[in-house]
């Protein structure tokens, strides 16, 4: 069985939904959108700001780079960045569950994602200058629009389906290759996105589950 996980990368909420459906599904394996190298990159920076001194430094860091931000809200930022790695890692500890890394590193070379970043004015900075500027309430309430969607637009984006695709091959591949109980945790756009085939349809023949992290909600 194939449940495949959307998520908002944004989530202040991540860690606890994710913990929330994984106990649930219980999943002999879990895959990840990332490459190993990247995984263990940023598992590692996740362990870090559990240092009450790193993450303090971190977060005048964050300031710095963000200054319009709010203060609680980048506060709850920090603490759920990369939250999947969190709640993952913990699982896998508690249960012995094997992790398959499952991100084309070929393709994800071709973007310049630390280019990205290091510029203020690029559209990732302005996502997340958006969204830090958004109180708590504000914040939690713009991922629930983002969940509320029926699909996501990704056509409309030059570059960003054959983007998509091509990792979304690598994907399939390494998916098809397991058995047992797998969940696949990635964004919302692999599976819920209005590009055809998305990750979903090129799994369609195995019947695959699909879902938003925020089914977690409705789980007592």
């Amino acid at each position: 069985m194939i449940t495949l996980i959307g998520t908002s990368h944004l989530d202040l909420d991540g860690y606890d939904r994710l913990k929330k459906l994984l106990d649930h599904l219980q999943p002999s394996v879990i895959g990840i959108e990332n490459t190993q190298e990247d995984y263990d990159v940023f598992s590692g920076l996740v362990k870090k700001v559990t240092d009450p001194q790193v993450f303090e430094q971190a977060l005048q860091n964050a300031q710095r780079q963000f200054p319009d931000a709010n203060p609680d809200t980048i506060k709850s930022w920090l603490s759920s960045t990369n939250y999947e790695n969190k709640a993952i890692n913990e699982y896998s500890a508690i249960n012995n569950t094997s992790i398959i890394y499952c991100d084309d590193p070929e393709e994800l070379d071709k973007l310049d994602f630390d280019s990205e970043v290091s510029r203020p004015e690029s559209s990732f900075n302005r996502q997340i200058t958006k969204f830090l500027s958004l109180s708590p309430e504000e914040a939690r309430a713009d991922i629930a629009q983002e969940y509320s969607l029926k699909e996501y637009p990704v056509v409309d984006c030059a570059g960003l389906t054959e983007f998509y695709q091509e990792r979304d091959k690598f994907t399939e591949q390494a998916l098809r290759a397991q058995k047992g109980n797998l969940v696949y945790i990635c964004g919302l756009d692999h599976i819920f996105g209005d590009y055809t085939p998305n990750l979903f349809d090129r799994l369609s023949d195995i019947n695959p589950k699909r879902m938003k992290l925020n089914k977690a909600d409705s789980i007592s």
